[in-house]
């Protein structure tokens, strides 16, 4: 953009410049003609600058609407992942409280055996 905009300058100066040493036209034609050589130049500067606007414009809303999605697939995989964790605390404890019964079930038969019977058990 800074290149076209600067060639663009560039390229009016020089036309100006060689208008003017090449110019049949009388002093007021050559102002007049150098008059609208700008104000075209003007024009078609605003019409890059309004182009830029709109460009960066859109750039904007799509950064911001790249930047929703990475956040709600942030969130989904943070939710996904405390869902599969919570799950393997339920098992765990699940697995925990079996084995707390096992090993209750086995003091009470042990606890049952006269007392000579209790090494043969172990």
């Amino acid at each position: 953009m800074r290149n076209s905009t600067a060639g663009f300058i560039m390229g009016l100066l020089v036309g100006a410049v060689g208008g003017l040493l090449l110019a049949p036209a009388s002093g007021a034609e050559t102002r007049e003609e150098l008059r609208r050589g700008i104000q075209r130049g003007r024009e078609q500067l605003r019409e890059l600058e309004i182009a830029a606007e709109e460009r960066l414009g859109f750039l904007l809303e799509e950064i911001q609407e790249k930047t929703q999605s990475l956040i709600s697939a942030g969130s989904e995989i943070v939710e996904s992942r405390r869902q599969d964790l919570q799950e393997a605390i339920q098992v765990a404890k699940r697995a925990l409280a079996e084995e707390r019964e096992i090993l209750m079930r086995t003091r009470q038969e042990v606890s049952r055996l006269p007392a000579g019977e209790e090494k043969n058990a172990s």
